[in-house]
């Protein structure tokens, strides 16, 4: 348990770090005043956020997640991860806080941004233990973020802990209910139980015709068949639309050229060492040296960094993000090994020598060739389905059913059913190539009714569903469940032999005999053992658990086994609590850990409270378009 405890402080402590630095560049966000409400992906109180900022939110948290995994982070994985319901919610909720901020008249002053710089190790020179501006520098590289954001979002990120930090009492729970809380989560029980099964529970019997005609009448709903649905389904997918498409070699050097310089031009790149001093003189003094042979690595040794630690590998004059620096560094005659003059800055008097260089360089339309017309087609494939789709719409608005509509448009539609919601057909033969979202809007439908033209899952096209016919749940006939109805009396009865048999131990025990002497009668013994809180096994299941932790000492409890279809009687002869538990390092662990929590769940109460103050409102159509439509 105390491992557990210190592992979540631990990750309360990263919780508070990651908030206050990483997650401000990668989720929080300032809104697009420019953005039409009608339009809006998400929208909050008084702003609204259209779909291409939280398609940007999410293009930069990919990012980042890359680079810090070396690349090993994609599109699909963040897909799959749930990031864009975590950045729909992220936005909403800063939105909401930023609101109540203003409302409340909060601000930051410049003073507090910079003791905060300047006290956060994040930003530290491991060297001298103090501020580093080329820290600083390196992270804004990184991410690809400007001074003026930086300080813009940092500065709303401390605003919102202000708001953050005066709930969070971030001190441990009170002593009596962290005793409490202590001694329950430490408390053991020894237990000795016996495992009552069938052929211990006495001979089966057999079931007569009324028996079985009685199990029916009594319970009708295990003999209901389920709902099921008549339909016609279309399905539309991009292969079908491939055939016969395709593109003059005039076009695709049209495109090539259209988008030479953003896709087919590689920039100059250069490798570059670069330290900042707060001085001219400094920076001419270093200058001089490393002209006359003094390499880099001792310069940013003397300023306590490393080489790797100055070094920005193979950047881009615009991944500068100072003009006068960029513009220093990729001066045309400087050549491999050079040192620019040095360049005073946003943050002092810069030093940059070259350490590489690699020339510019253009994918040739050869080289590109089939990969434009790869997208090309795939484009053009989707235009053909949406023009077909379009052409299907206009024949229903005429009044024509989903069938004949497809039928002018030169496609069959698919009769479908009678189905269940889970793919059945009645007898339990399971109904294929119906896709899942189709089946579930199938089932959203009324008689007669016709979807509209709807996305697949998978984004490779669309379905329309027109709903036939609904079958309600029937009662199915005796005849047809005969069989069930006497699987499932013998199942109840083999139940109610092994619980009199139960009735009989604890009638036993309670006559003054003990568990192990009730046991012998069936030629078994009770096992002993010590359990907490956690403790499962085959026989032991959590709900038994729970029993046996309310019983008092000497109770007997029995319930179902966690595995198979016998049931288990247990008695409680030991309750042990020590009183050392609620003292010492352990309450003192804990008490910070139940803290920690009750902070989290007021946090969360008041960030919902906020959330439900300014109307939090996400447009579901614009976020599936924005991530379902790659």
């Amino acid at each position: 348990m105390l491992t557990q405890v210190r592992g979540a402080l631990k990750g309360a402590v990263a919780w508070f770090v990651i908030v206050l630095l990483i997650l401000a560049f990668a989720l929080w966000g300032v809104p697009e005043l420019g953005s039409f409400r009608g339009n809006a992906a998400v929208t909050v109180g008084g702003q609204s956020y259209s779909p291409q900022y939280v398609q940007n939110e999410f293009n930069r948290a990919v990012q980042i997640q890359a680079a810090e995994t070396g690349g090993a982070f994609s599109r699909d994985d963040a897909l799959a991860a749930g990031l864009p319901t975590q950045i729909v919610s992220t936005i909403a909720t800063t939105s909401a806080l930023d609101q109540f901020a203003t409302k409340m008249r909060l601000s930051t002053p410049r003073s507090i941004l910079r003791d905060y710089l300047q006290e956060n190790e994040n930003l530290h020179n491991p060297a001298t233990g103090k501020f580093d501006r080329m820290v600083l520098l390196q992270i804004l590289q990184r991410y690809n973020i400007s001074v003026e954001e930086f300080e813009r979002r940092i500065a709303g990120e401390l605003q919102r802990a202000q708001l953050v930090d005066a709930l969070a009492l971030q001190s441990p729970a009170p002593e009596k209910l962290t005793a409490y809380a202590l001694l329950r989560e430490t408390e053991r029980r020894r237990i000795s139980y016996l495992v009552v099964t069938d052929e211990m529970a006495g001979k089966a019997e057999e079931p007569t015709p009324d028996d079985l005609q009685t199990h029916y009448n009594d319970n009708p709903a295990v003999f209901t068949a389920p709902e099921y649905r008549i339909m016609d389904l279309l399905v539309l997918r991009n292969e079908d639309f491939r055939d016969g498409i395709e593109i003059s070699e005039e076009e695709l050097r049209r495109i090539y050229d259209q988008n030479l310089e953003r896709l087919y031009e590689r920039p100059e790149t250069r490798t570059l060492y670069q330290i900042t001093y707060e001085s001219e003189a400094e920076a001419q003094a270093a200058a001089a040296a490393l002209r006359q042979g003094k390499t880099f690595e001792s310069l940013a040794i003397e300023e306590g960094r490393t080489l790797e630690g100055v070094t920005f590998a193979d950047a881009r004059k615009s991944d500068i993000l100072d003009p006068g620096v960029a513009d220093a560094a990729f001066a045309a005659e400087l050549e491999e090994g050079a040192v620019a003059d040095p360049v005073e800055g946003l943050f002092g008097w810069t030093v940059v020598q070259i350490a590489g260089v690699v020339a510019p360089e253009t994918t040739t339309f050869e080289e590109a060739r089939d990969e434009i017309e790869t997208t090309y087609l795939a484009q053009d494939t989707r235009r053909a389905m949406l023009n077909a789709i379009d052409e299907i719409e206009e024949e229903r608005d005429t009044g024509a059913s989903l069938a004949a509509a497809a039928e002018a448009a030169g496609f069959e539609v698919q009769s479908v059913g009678p189905i269940d919601r889970f793919s059945f057909a009645p007898g339990g033969a399971i109904i294929n190539d119906v896709p899942g979202e189709a089946l579930a809007e199938a089932f959203q439908l009324e008689e007669d009714q016709q979807s509209e033209a709807l996305q697949l899952a998978d984004g490779n096209g669309y379905f329309f569903v027109s709903l036939r016919e609904i079958r309600p749940p029937a009662l199915l006939p005796f005849e047809d469940v005969a069989n069930e109805a006497e699987q499932r009396w013998r199942r109840d009865e083999r139940a109610r032999r092994i619980a009199a048999t139960i009735d009989g131990v604890r009638q036993t025990i309670a006559g003054g005999v003990s568990l192990e002497d009730a046991a012998s009668q069936f030629d078994r013994a009770p096992t002993s053992l010590v359990i907490d809180r956690r403790f499962e096994n085959d026989a032991i299941s959590a709900d038994l658990r729970e029993d046996i932790f309310a019983a008092a000492q000497g109770d007997l409890v029995s319930g179902d086994a966690a595995l198979g279809e016998a049931q288990i009687i247990a008695q409680v002869e030991v309750v042990a609590i020590s009183a050392l538990a609620a003292e010492g390092p352990q309450q003192a662990f804990f008490g910070q850990y139940l803290g920690f929590q009750l902070d989290q769940e007021l946090i969360e109460a008041f960030l919902q409270s906020v959330r439900e103050d300014y109307d939090v409102k996400v447009n579901q159509a614009q976020i599936d378009a924005i991530f379902g439509d790659t």
